[in-house]
């Protein structure tokens, strides 16, 4: 829940961030992002001059068009003398340029848009590079805003004036440091309001109506589209969460995510390639029906100036006429270019006159061999078609070009669009929602016998049913037949390997008895024959009185051999309650001082008051026996470290026994350590001595039964230790070096 909150604060923050960070945008950043931008571009036109100057020095002018495809954000028109041999770009309005300084960036005001120009000298040829910076028509359009043209981003609020206003403007500077123009705001310098334009055309029609169609049926499936894969998103970022990863997510959980997935955004690509696929395809019938008008056209005006040599400025007024009788007979616009590439007639003059259309043809059918052809070009930021064709009197001698332009209509393209999404939707959503309910039945009926198998494998036990039935031949039986032949093999295997053990832990104690029992009677032969020997003679009460006590002490150690195999065989069973460990311990430790007062037992914690849960009656078995281990263990020290040397002094090298018992609470670090359970508090027991330590080679048998490093005992005592801490659902472990040994005993605390 906190990591959810982190994220939603997070959510918030960055909302918040983000409305500062728009509300911030302020003249001066712009003007600044302008001025980089500009000087990127005017770095550009320098590099474009660079390009073209040997090209005009070599009258290379058929690779014009090659570079002016390489500069799209660049327009430059060359002229030699008077004369404009090459334009680059027909969509800027740049009527009547006059020739200013050279090498210098000038502010212009074009028909179409505000930029900056400069003039450049190549030997008889002159050119003139233009930046774009901002739209400015004439007369307003909604499709037609006055705005910034790229790669200039900026508030389209903002006007272009090529004087300084006062302090509140912007000055933009040139790469060179010269001024160029200022960013003013609306408010000081309100910008005039422009008359509306209405076009009383076809194709241009459609261009400059309202643009607000209410919402589609294609924006409002992909509105639910995004909606459903905004709910999965969210699922699954909340399932992810509460598995704290993918690895630890549950695997019906995965396919289902990945089913619904793939099929979702199977659905988002053939929407997304359909649309697009009905766009062109739309787009291409119109493209046709326009190169057959102007198929048309070119016929009707091939009849209506058959014996024309040329077309100008002269009959402009009868083409203009005869022009506009055919758009409205063939329903599309028209111009007509001369053989120079200018406009000399057109159906929609008002738009010529507005500023909107360029009076030059585009460079593309004007400069190539290919007339017959089909250009996008635009009028500000909206593109459209248009389709070129010669204009041949009747002796087919072309005259000029006729231009037929075709605006993909947006109304026609979304009912098409709707049209076909009315009919895949339905079924497709019918698809989606099945894929759905497979997914889920499938990856539940899959790992439904997963997550038995999974239970089967966690209660596992030997000697009970760890089968797992399963009829299917698929995968995942195979993997179950496997698994219930791994079960046999290993109850089989478990089988042998008990018996295997049980005989061989009978043979090894056979033979330990044997050994135990021998040690014992071996004295006693030879006590009762040397009495055999001395009978009746006058030896023989003294010797009987040192034979009887040898023998008793014989009888006494068979006794403990018996006792202690009969306790082991026994295992009594552990019965944890609640005990005051603390009191236990410290009655042991005490004990265990009386009985050998020569090595000191130091005890370090509570003497009681301590509740653990352990075996109240044999717990203080397990202090008795390491105690007195580590006891045994310090004997040959304890014994050099009294003994006196041949001067009767006593040794200064010897290190001095020492046994320290301490009891506390584990801390987090050792429960760690240790890999105790977190849900429970433990108490720490440790018994330390000082002794030589236990060989590397033994270490993994000191809780084995019958096993010892002693001369004497029966190697029981640790192995009955360990049964006692772990039927206490308790731990012990040791550590050691050849500074000593420390057994660690871990409780439950209650």
């Amino acid at each position: 829940m906190k990591k959810l909150l982190k994220i939603v604060a997070f959510v918030v923050w960055f909302g918040v961030l983000s409305v500062l960070f728009s509300a911030c945008h302020t003249l001066s950043s712009d003007g600044r992002s302008i001025q980089r931008t500009l000087q990127e571009q005017q770095t550009e036109v320098l590099g474009l001059l660079d390009v073209l100057r040997p090209m005009l020095e070599l009258n290379h002018l058929d690779s014009l068009l090659l570079v002016a495809h390489a500069h799209p954000n660049i327009v430059f028109y060359v002229y030699n003398s008077q004369e404009m041999i090459f334009w680059s770009h027909n969509w800027l309005v740049a009527n009547g340029l006059y020739r200013v300084r050279y090498d210098e960036w000038w502010l212009g005001r074009f028909d179409n848009c505000v930029g900056i120009g400069r003039w450049t000298q190549m030997g008889n040829y002159s050119v003139c590079t233009i930046i774009p910076l901002k739209f400015q028509f004439a007369q307003y359009s909604e499709r037609l805003p006055n705005d910034f043209i790229a790669p200039f981003r900026a508030d389209n609020r903002w006007l272009i004036r090529r004087q300084r206003v006062n302090d509140g403007c912007y000055p933009v500077m040139a790469d060179d440091g010269t001024y160029l123009f200022s960013l003013v705001p609306p408010e000081m310098e309100p910008e005039e309001q422009l008359p509306a334009l209405s076009a009383d055309s076809f194709s241009y029609g459609s261009l400059f109506a309202s643009t607000s169609h209410g919402l589609s049926r294609y924006h409002l499936v992909i509105g639910i589209v995004l909606l459903i894969f905004l709910i999965v998103l969210t699922a699954f970022g909340i399932n992810l969460w509460r598995s704290r990863g993918w690895r630890n997510m549950k695997m019906y959980t995965k396919v289902q995510y990945l089913v619904v997935t793939l099929v979702l955004a199977g659905f988002v690509y053939v929407l997304f390639m359909s649309t697009s696929y009905v766009r062109t395809r739309y787009e291409q019938r119109q493209q046709s029906k326009q190169q057959a008008k102007a198929r048309y056209i070119q016929a009707s005006l091939r009849d209506l100036y058959f014996w024309d040599m040329s077309i100008s400025a002269l009959n402009t007024q009868g083409l203009n006429t005869d022009l506009r009788d055919m758009s409205y007979t063939y329903e599309t616009d028209i111009l007509v270019y001369d053989t120079n590439g200018r406009l000399v007639g057109s159906s929609v003059p008002q738009l010529l006159e507005s500023g909107i259309i360029s009076p030059i043809i585009a460079p593309e059918p004007f400069f190539t061999d290919s007339v017959d052809r089909v250009c996008y070009e635009q009028i500000g930021s909206v593109p459209y078609l248009t389709v070129y064709t010669p204009f041949v009197n009747g002796n087919m001698l072309p005259i000029g070009y006729i231009a037929v332009p075709c605006y993909v209509s947006s109304p026609q393209v979304e009912q098409e669009v709707t049209e076909y999404i009315g009919r895949f939707l339905p079924p497709y959503v019918f698809l989606l929602i099945l894929a759905f309910i497979i997914a889920v039945f499938v990856t539940q009926r899959l790992t439904r016998n997963m997550r038995s198998m999974a239970d089967t494998m966690q209660r596992f036990q030997l000697g009970k049913d760890n089968y797992i039935h399963y009829e299917g031949n698929d995968e995942l039986g195979e993997l179950i037949r496997q698994y219930n032949e791994m079960v046999k093999q290993l109850e089989q295997s478990t089988t042998k390997l008990a018996q295997t053990e049980r005989e061989s832990a009978w043979r090894t104690m056979a033979r330990q008895i044997a050994h135990e029992i021998n040690n014992s009677l071996t004295p006693m032969k030879l006590s009762i024959q040397q009495l055999q020997r001395i009978k009746g003679t006058e030896y023989f009460d003294e010797r009987f009185d040192r034979a009887a006590t040898l023998l008793l002490e014989q009888f006494d150690d068979l006794g403990r051999i018996a006792t202690s195999f009969s306790d082991f065989a026994k295992m009594p069973e552990v019965r944890p309650t609640e005990v005051d460990i603390a009191e236990k311990l410290f009655s042991a430790v005490t004990l265990m001082r009386m009985n050998e007062p020569s090595i000191p037992i130091r005890y370090v914690g509570q003497e009681s008051g301590v509740m653990a849960y352990a075996d109240a009656e044999q717990v203080a078995h397990v202090f008795t026996n390491i105690i007195k281990n580590a006891l045994q263990a310090l004997q040959p020290l304890a014994n050099s470290h009294w003994a006196l040397d041949a001067n009767g002094q006593k040794p200064k090298a010897k290190n001095q026994p020492d046994i320290i018992v301490v009891l506390k609470d584990a801390n987090k670090d050792t429960m760690i350590r240790r890999q105790l359970p977190a849900t429970f508090q433990w108490i720490e027991i440790s018994i330390s001595d000082n002794g030589a330590g236990i060989p590397e080679s033994v270490q993994d048998k000191i809780f084995v039964p019958n096993f010892t490093t002693k001369s004497t005992g029966m190697g029981l005592g640790l192995a009955i230790t360990k049964n006692i801490v772990d039927g206490s659902e308790g731990f012990i472990t040791f550590e050691t070096s050849s500074k000593g040994t420390t057994f660690y005993i871990y409780f439950k605390k209650l």
